[in-house]
């Protein structure tokens, strides 16, 4: 079963559209972990693991931010410690690396081998701004599930993404024909859209195959809404999974941290199930 398979299973069988994030930030960590007498990477380790026990059952995929693990001296073994984990310990849970990675040949080829074959991860994030020397390496991996960056969250993204063509669409919206028409020959495609911008998500989901998962960014810390969320489902009422990370992983609670983050990730699965419902 490829990567964008195991996502749309995971959302049938355990009801849910969350993936969360991944991004253990060390002056964020609760105190139990960071007052242990262990290494860094330990640390990072032992939180990261706890989060995954606590929100697996809610999640149809995790997303982990490569650099805060490239922090650490030992950062790409705890990062491949971790994708292990989940793979052992929770088997059917895809890995999503978040590195945005795009350049030329020789240069993907090594980013290939190293978050495939040493990292063991399931997908990546990729830039497609250097197009197919980019995106064609990682189209062929048809096991693998290739997150494009389409129309992100940042807050100056629409500075490139938003400039008009002769034709009167923004780029953004070139670049989204690109993943479905040019670079989805293995079916292993997912296109990146922001919940910050506003974007017409009614007008969207008809550009895109229902059998093509969509990564819907932002939502959480960056203030992103999942209130148009129901026009980006398929007609399964799947085929998109929304990414929180710090809205997740640091709840503001007063109780115990682990419980705090099975709760959070329990709510927005609920709510984001309530969309659903909504439609």
């Amino acid at each position: 079963m490829n990567t964008n398979d195991q996502i749309f299973a995971r959302m049938k069988s355990h009801g849910t559209l969350l993936c969360c994030g991944l991004d253990p930030d060390l002056k964020r960590m609760p105190t139990e972990i960071l007052e242990q007498n262990i290494s860094d990477e330990e640390k990072v380790l032992a939180f990261t693991q706890s989060v995954v026990n606590a929100t697996v059952p809610h999640v149809c995929a995790y997303k982990v931010q490569k650099a805060f693990f490239d922090l650490l001296s030992g950062g790409h073994e705890t990062l491949r410690e971790l994708i292990c984990y989940i793979h052992r310990e929770h088997p059917g849970v895809p890995v999503i690396v978040d590195c945005k990675i795009g350049d030329i040949d020789n240069t993907m080829a090594a980013y290939i081998h190293n978050i495939f074959d040493i990292l063991q991860a399931d997908g990546v994030l990729a830039n497609p701004y250097m197009g197919d020397d980019a995106i064609i390496p990682l189209a062929e991996l048809a096991n693998k599930s290739i997150g494009v960056l389409v129309r992100t969250s940042n807050p100056s993204g629409g500075v490139i993404q938003d400039v008009p063509l002769e034709n009167g669409q923004p780029l953004w919206r070139h670049v989204l024909d690109l993943v479905v028409n040019r670079w989805n020959q293995n079916s292993n495609m997912v296109p990146v859209l922001s919940s910050t911008v506003g974007l017409n998500m009614a007008s969207i989901r008809p550009l895109i195959p229902g059998s093509m998962p969509i990564l819907f960014a932002g939502v959480g810390a960056q203030g992103g809404s999942y209130a148009d969320l129901g026009h980006l489902l398929n007609s399964q009422g799947t085929g998109v999974f929304v990414n929180s990370s710090r809205g997740i992983l640091y709840p503001q609670s007063q109780g115990p941290w682990q419980e705090a983050i099975r709760t959070a990730a329990i709510e927005l699965k609920g709510a984001l199930n309530n969309q659903r419902r909504s439609v």
